[in-house]
């Protein structure tokens, strides 16, 4: 029995080193990879920023530094993916056409720290730290105006940037936009009823029964989002369509030479329990979010890119807040064909495209 324990212990220590040295091989390509979009008239750098009392961490890359710059706000909270500090040289397509700025959010990844208190989680301070990134951006890269694009949880606060802000931006993307949570768990509640009926799904529809139709605010809004990914709402996926694969959107975290072993710590376990588990105020701060009331118009050009599938930030709800905004300096809205929630792999195209469309325009 000891000799097993022995044995497996051994294969244990050899495959950390395995895996440490994979890493370690890698991290020497990306640096490689930096260091000759640098040698040919680029930017790849990290920055450490003073943040309303934290450091706060932005990861600045693009193949020409005289491109205009592009402001990425993840989604989460508290999980910087896709578009956060770990995504050095792995968007080429991004940063072939722009200075992109990839922003890992307070409590987030490299910018979460122990000191973090939950109370300063809400959206206001969200986006007055946005705001700080935004004017240090312009100062210290000499950019009169910049370019936001929000992912999921990235919208919430780059909408009400926009919002605020208008002066200081040429135009505003959101990706699975959010627009009104609270009013989406209602027509997802309706949706998931009707799919559970077609599909003779007793458990879910019991399931449904003792949640009721919301708002949900905690473990109930856990169940429903479970619920809502069951019926491939948030990953679509069909005889056609293959499921997206969740890790492609995190492995580069993993090889980033920008991430400590430390930092991978907080991007997987500290960050997202921090934001989403021990600050509930925030999530429900987050659901009872309503830009049909609060944000009906917008002083600079707007894009919207939504998963047809999409019943997180319902794909009806955002065609319908698209409708009603007033965008006197115009407006786009994009449908992804084959996505959800996640933005699938054959829509990538159409997402890079509405980005180079963008900043062409504007």
């Amino acid at each position: 029995m000891i000799k097993i324990c022995l044995f497996a212990f051994f294969i244990l220590i050899l495959l950390i080193f395995m895996l440490l040295g994979y890493r370690f091989f890698v991290q020497q390509q990306i640096k490689e990879k930096s260091a000759e979009i640098i040698e040919n008239g680029g930017i790849s750098e990290l920055k450490g920023i003073n943040v309303n009392g934290d450091k706060q961490y932005i990861l600045v890359e693009g193949k020409d530094k005289e491109k205009p710059f592009c402001l990425f706000l993840h989604g989460g909270p508290g999980s910087p993916f896709p578009y956060g500090v770990s995504a050095r040289t792995l968007y080429p397509e991004i940063t072939e056409n722009c200075v992109a700025v990839y922003y890992d959010l307070r409590g987030s990844g490299k910018s979460f720290n122990q000191k973090i208190k939950n109370t300063t989680l809400t959206l206001s301070q969200f986006t007055e730290d946005a705001n700080i990134i935004v004017d240090y951006i312009r100062e210290h890269y000499q950019q009169e105006k910049i370019f936001v694009i929000g992912q999921s949880f990235g919208t919430v606060i780059g909408t009400q940037l926009v919002s605020n802000y208008p002066e200081k931006f040429y135009a505003y993307l959101g990706i699975s936009q959010l627009t009104n949570t609270s009013k989406g768990q209602e027509l997802g509640y309706s949706w998931l009823q009707r799919e559970a009926i077609d599909n003779e799904d007793k458990k879910t529809l019991r399931i449904l029964d003792d949640i009721g139709k919301g708002p949900y605010l905690a473990k109930d809004e856990d169940q429903f989002s479970d619920l809502i990914n069951q019926y491939k709402g948030m990953n679509y996926f069909d005889d056609t369509i293959k499921k997206v694969n969740l890790f492609e959107l995190i492995k580069g975290a993993f090889t980033s030479p920008d991430y400590s072993l430390q930092d991978l710590y907080k991007a997987f376990i500290s960050g997202p329990q921090f934001s989403l588990i021990e600050s509930q105020e925030l999530k429900k701060e987050i659901i009872l979010t309503n830009f049909f009331d609060s944000v009906k118009s917008i002083d600079i050009p707007v894009y919207f890119i939504q998963g047809k599938y999409d019943k997180q930030a319902n794909y009806e709800l955002a065609k319908q807040y698209y409708e009603l905004l007033d965008a006197p300096n115009g407006k786009e809205f994009i449908t992804l064909e084959h996505s959800a929630h996640y933005p699938n792999t054959l829509d990538s195209p159409l997402i890079n495209d509405t980005i180079k469309k963008m900043l062409e325009d504007h």
